[in-house]
């Protein structure tokens, strides 16, 4: 397993980054949390990794912390959870958030998360209740801070290009960003207007 990657930031989307190691470009999706947090192309970065092995792929992941990271293996070990969809939860919900429902059997919020049905809801709880207490996750806090501007400005496509990277398809994620633009108002981060929009999705 590649535990971690350090070298230089070469590009970042707003859930995919390219980290150059020695002359070798390796892509990682990441949630958007990961992406915030990894600082700005040319910098020197360390990500922590997950392969995630197919039989028709090798798909890298990375994330901003330890507890991220178990956060996700836990997810995707829950059936019906897939990388994808374990990235788009991380991506809506910060990780204290997710765990605050799962520990008290939240599924009306649980289902609110684009993806995440009842019954997936309800194998999340019951598969992950037991262990949430145990992983060492961050507390709270506020979204972290990104560019404010107009949401029908670079925050906009940014949010756009987001969702479609999570799964959405184009015209769907271009409606859920403007009703969520519309609810949240211009001054708005782009953490802020993607998880709004991916309740709207």
């Amino acid at each position: 397993m590649i535990e971690f990657l350090n070298g230089r930031l070469a590009a970042k989307q707003a859930t995919r980054l390219v980290i150059d190691v020695g002359g070798v470009a390796f892509g990682l999706d990441v949630s958007l949390r990961a992406s915030e947090k990894a600082g700005n192309p040319g910098d020197t970065v360390q990500v922590l990794t997950y392969l995630h092995v197919r039989e028709e792929a090798l798909d890298l992941y990375g994330f901003v912390d330890a507890a991220e990271r178990a956060l996700f293996l836990k997810l995707i070990g829950v059936s019906g959870v897939g990388p994808r969809l374990a990235l788009r939860i991380l991506s809506a919900v910060s990780p204290q958030q997710l765990a605050n429902m799962i520990l008290h059997s939240d599924v009306r919020n649980l289902t609110a998360l684009k993806g995440v049905g009842k019954k997936t809801a309800e194998v999340l709880i019951a598969s992950l209740r037991a262990s949430m207490s145990k992983l060492d996750l961050p507390t709270d806090g506020t979204a972290s801070p990104g560019t404010e501007a107009s949401a029908e400005g670079g925050i906009f496509r940014d949010a756009v290009m987001a969702l479609v990277s999570l799964g959405v398809k184009d015209p769907a994620a271009q409606e859920a960003v403007r009703k969520a633009s519309q609810k949240l108002g211009p001054d708005v981060t782009t953490s802020a207007l993607i998880s709004q929009a991916l309740q709207e999705a």
